[in-house]
Formats: structure tokens, C-alpha cells, sequence
């Protein structure tokens, strides 16, 4: 998975691209490409201080790390909304894979595995 950095990339997922709410976070989405699932989060200044908005941005790049595609080829971007300040870290991971399976990006794992530890 590939980090989206350039702003005009942002800005056309921004435009373009379909989103989400949750609780937490605004998931927009576009199909890309590139044939890989690429990714970008940003937290905007009503999240507070610079600390506190890289805190956000941490927890959903780590977030984000452990999901399972069903398809690759989509463009995500992740934005921070001030909930998740004092979200535990599990409620954040279920509300990415939430809507992520709203959107149908989510691979469903197999009854009977190991979960994985988070």
C-alpha cells in the first residue's frame, strides 16, 4: 500500500471522489490507475494543536496498516474528525473496516482463522 503525499492528488480525491462518514473519520474514495490501493490522512486545525493532529494522523496510518483489501486499485483518504481524540484504538480499527465494507474494499475474513493481534 502506497502513501498519497501531493496535494493535487488530495485535492482530486477531494472533488472527485465519493465519501463516507463515521463517528471518527471521513473516508473519501476514488479508483485510481495505478492498479494499487494507495492511501492519504490528513487532520484539519479544528483537531487542535499540532500535536494533537499528528496524534490523529499516527493512529489512522497504523489503523489503516492492518486492513485487508478485497480490491485493489482506489485511492483513500482519511480525515480525522475531533471524536477520535478519545477513541480507543480497537473502536477506531472497526469503524475503518465498517465502512470499508460499506464501500465493498473490505475482504471478509475466514471463519475459523486466527484473528490476527492487534
Amino acid at each position: 500500500m502506497d502513501i498519497i503525499k501531493k496535494n493535487r492528488e488530495f485535492q482530486l480525491i477531494f472533488e472527485k471522489g465519493h465519501s463516507i462518514q463515521g463517528k471518527y473519520l471521513v473516508v473519501y474514495f476514488l479508483r485510481n490507475s495505478y492498479g494499487i490501493n494507495r492511501f492519504g490522512v490528513c487532520a484539519g486545525k479544528k483537531l487542535g494543536t499540532a500535536v494533537r493532529r499528528n496524534y490523529a494522523k499516527r493512529l489512522l496510518r497504523e489503523a489503516i496498516r492492518g486492513v485487508s483489501f478485497a480490491e485493489e486499485g482506489w485511492d483513500l483518504l482519511l480525515v480525522a474528525k475531533n471524536p477520535i481524540l478519545k477513541a480507543s484504538f480497537c473502536s477506531i480499527i472497526e469503524e475503518i473496516e465498517h465502512i470499508l465494507f460499506k464501500v465493498g474494499l473490505l475482504a471478509l475474513k475466514k471463519e475459523g482463522a486466527a484473528e490476527d493481534s492487534r
